[in-house]
Parts: structure tokens; C-alpha cells; sequence
């Protein structure tokens, strides 16, 4: 029991680190993960060997995927493919449904690219969109919003997922399927609140337009021109994905042996097959200059770095918990609750975001937090991820950077940001929850 209680006060400490201290997420699940070890009574030499172990067999999973991951996103961003995926959603959805198209379009940016910088490429293209259709930009925005996060938290590669799927030793390839699976429901779901009377009515006015918008436009217009085919910029996305789902259903199914099982189970790894796309990804831009190949490529890993760290450290937490005999505890405590087994991952995670703001920290230190109980919850790796991404969304407030992301570039002031995400992320993950839990009565 005295470790049940050791893991209480670590995850209370964490969250006061991070959310009241504004102490950086890497230093604190490092504090905490010293803290919990030494408190446990780990002799300490065995307390430092175990985060570092953490810490490298971690960034041994997912450390090459996140980074070309981010360089896939990169790319797409820089020479407007993007733009272009977008812009061919809303004409195979139409101009009638123009809401549902904005919601689909975030959905499938988002799964390369972190959903801040989505909502800072796909912006113009909703901005021009509300003037040309004459819809309320509140339900644009919302719906924007709503398709970015959803496969942010849900669908590898982007980096929480894979981040957590890394953690508790989750098949990508599965993680993928279900994501997408419970995606549909999530996105289908909160488009009737985003495309809901209710909105167009209190918020009927279209996107404003000034001269910082109009700079925007313009640029926006200069990046489409010189864009690559649709065909092409979907390229980066689709083939990692393809080859992870066949990796995972030939390694269910096929027998081992012929060179062609290997030579599938080698491309569809998923690092390789992100390093597929992360090379697919360079035959978008017009010219490959150095601008290309070192800038936008450098750019992309100083922005992978700081979720590495996070990530990282969070498998140090996770390790020190296996290490101290959580899990085993725990077992007959969860089993006399008699709840659904996702309900855990799910709560926690949200707690968690709703705390500090981040859906990566939620992911990842909940995955931390789960690794050890994963055994009494009955459900696969792949499930309790999902269950925890569900929850990374349920309920973004201002202490998260996604809330000012949004609120910011769409010239809203707090009132309407709780609108626009806290309110719709509450929707989301309501949805996601029932889909989530519909699912493993299917799975397990």
C-alpha cells in the first residue's frame, strides 16, 4: 500500500511542477521519477542505472519515428501540401458541407503535423472559405480545431501516440487502425455541435478581414501556386501508414520464413517506413536546395526536440514505477471495482491534461502511469493507448498552448476561445469515451 500512496503523491507533485511552478514537463518527471525511486527505498545507485535505462530503452522505440514524423510535417507545411490535401477534401465533400470538409481536412494534416502549426497553415484557407461561402467562422474554426486534435492525440505518427505506444510496447500498426477507427465517430460526432444551429446563431459573423490577414492570404496564395499535385502531397502520409497496417497484419497472420515476410516486416517497421516517407516527402518541393535538404530539416528536429525529452522521461517515470511493484498492488484494487477497464487510462489522462494543458504530457506520462497496472486492467497495449488519447483531448482550458493557438489566430478573446475549444474538447471527448469503450467490448 505504501507504494500505492508513493504513486499518488508523484503524480500530485508532478502536476504541482508543472502547472502551478510552470517548472518545464522534461525536469519534473525527472525530479519526480529521483524522488519516487529514493522514496521507495531503491539504493541509489540502482536509482540512477534505472531513468537512464528508462530513458534510452524509450527513445529506442519511437526517437527516429517522431523525428521524421516532424520532418514529413515539415515539409508538407513549407511547400503547401497541406494546403493542397485541403483544398481536395472540400471538393469531394462540397461547398455545402463546407464545415465537414474543414473538420476532415485538419483530421488528415494533423496525423504528420503537431496541431498548433496545422491550425497556423489551414487558418487562411478557412478565413477565405467563411468569406467566399458565407459561413459563420465560429463553425469553421471549431471544426478546424476539432479535426486537428482529434488525430493529433489519436493516430501515429504524430508524437504522442506513437510516444505512448512506445512506453507501454504497443503494435503502431494496430494503434493506427483504432485511432482511425474511433477518429470517424469523434470528428462525425462533434461536426454536429460545430455545424449546430445553436453556433451559426450566437455566432454568425464570417472571418474579419485586415491587413495582417490580408499579408496572410497573400502568402498563403504564393505557397498554393507553387504547390506539389494532391496526389503527390498525400504521398508522405498514405505510404507509412500502408506499410505499418500490412507489417501488422502480415506479422498476425502470415508464417515466418520467406524472404518476402522479412522484406515486409523490415519496410513496415515503423521508423523505416516513416524514413520511406520522410524521403517521399522530398519530391514536393519544386527545387531540392540546401534551403531543403539542412534548413527545413534542422528546423523540424529543433522542433522534435523538446517532445523528445518529454517523452523520454516520461519511460524514466514509467520504469521506476515497474521497478517499485505498483502494478501488483494495484491488481486487486482495479479488479474490485468492477469498471470498464478503459475508464482508468481515460480518467487519468484527462486529469492530467485538464492540469497542465498538454495532450503530448498527458499522453505520455499517463502511459508512464499505466505501464505498471497494465496487467489488471485486462485490456491490450494498443487499447489502453487509445483509451489514453482519448482522454488528452477532454478538455483543453487556457493553460494549454492549443487554446491560445486557436484563440489567437482567429482573433477571439477568452469567452469565445471556452467556446470554440474548452467546451468543444469537452464534446470530444464524450464522444471519444462511448466510442472508446463500444470498442473494447469488440477487442479487448
Amino acid at each position: 500500500m505504501y507504494q500505492v500512496v508513493l504513486l499518488i503523491l508523484s503524480v500530485v507533485l508532478l502536476l504541482v511542477l508543472i502547472s502551478k511552478l510552470r517548472l518545464h514537463a522534461f525536469l519534473a518527471l525527472l525530479l519526480v521519477s529521483l524522488l519516487l525511486g529514493i522514496a521507495a527505498g531503491m539504493p541509489l545507485t540502482e536509482v540512477a542505472t534505472q531513468v537512464a535505462a528508462g530513458f534510452g530503452g524509450t527513445m529506442q522505440n519511437i526517437g527516429i519515428v517522431i523525428i521524421c514524423g516532424v520532418i514529413i510535417g515539415q515539409i508538407l507545411e513549407n511547400t503547401g501540401g497541406a494546403q493542397k490535401i485541403a483544398a481536395s477534401i472540400l471538393k469531394l465533400v462540397g461547398m455545402k458541407k463546407a464545415t465537414l470538409a474543414t473538420a476532415i481536412s485538419g483530421g488528415v494534416v494533423s496525423i504528420p503535423t503537431f496541431c498548433d502549426a496545422g491550425f497556423v497553415i489551414l487558418n487562411p484557407v478557412i478565413r477565405a472559405l467563411s468569406r467566399s461561402g458565407n459561413i459563420p467562422y465560429m463553425c469553421l474554426v471549431t471544426a478546424l480545431m476539432t479535426g486537428l486534435l482529434t488525430t493529433h492525440s489519436l493516430v501515429p505518427p504524430t508524437p504522442g501516440p506513437i510516444a505512448a505506444a512506445g512506453i507501454l510496447g504497443a503494435d503502431v500498426g494496430i494503434v493506427m487502425i483504432y485511432g482511425l477507427i474511433i477518429s470517424i465517430p469523434v470528428i462525425g460526432g462533434t461536426y454536429l455541435w460545430c455545424n449546430s444551429k445553436f453556433l451559426k446563431k450566437k455566432y454568425p459573423e464570417l472571418a474579419p478581414i485586415d491587413a495582417v490577414n490580408e499579408e496572410q492570404n497573400e502568402k498563403f496564395k504564393e505557397i498554393v501556386a507553387h504547390a506539389p499535385s494532391t496526389f503527390m502531397s498525400y504521398m508522405p502520409i498514405v505510404v507509412p501508414i500502408i506499410l505499418i497496417v500490412i507489417r501488422s497484419f502480415v506479422m498476425q497472420y502470415a508464417q515466418k520464413g520467406p524472404f518476402w515476410y522479412d522484406l515486409v516486416v523490415f519496410i513496415g517497421t515503423p521508423y523505416i517506413a516513416l524514413l520511406i516517407g520522410a524521403f517521399a516527402a522530398f519530391l514536393l518541393p519544386t527545387k531540392i536546395t540546401e534551403d531543403v535538404s539542412d534548413g527545413w530539416i534542422s528546423k523540424a528536429i529543433s522542433g522534435a526536440a523538446e517532445i523528445l525529452l518529454i517523452t523520454g522521461i516520461a519511460g524514466c517515470f514509467g520504469r521506476i514505477l515497474q521497478t517499485i511493484g505498483v502494478g501488483t498492488i494495484m491488481a486487486d484494487a482495479i479488479a474490485g471495482l468492477s469498471l470498464p477497464s478503459i475508464v482508468l487510462p481515460f480518467a487519468i489522462s484527462a486529469i492530467v491534461l485538464i492540469a497542465q494543458g498538454s495532450a503530448t504530457v498527458a499522453l505520455t506520462t499517463t502511459a508512464a502511469i499505466i505501464l505498471p497496472l497494465l496487467g489488471s486492467l485486462n485490456i491490450s497495449p494498443e487499447l489502453a493507448v487509445i483509451a489514453i488519447a482519448g482522454g488528452s483531448f477532454c478538455g483543453v482550458f487556457p493553460q494549454g498552448s492549443y487554446f491560445w493557438c486557436v484563440t489567437k489566430l482567429a482573433g477571439y478573446d477568452i469567452k469565445k476561445g471556452y467556446v470554440a475549444v474548452t467546451a468543444t474538447t469537452f464534446i470530444m471527448g464524450a464522444i471519444a469515451f462511448v466510442s472508446i469503450l463500444i470498442l473494447s467490448f469488440i477487442v479487448h
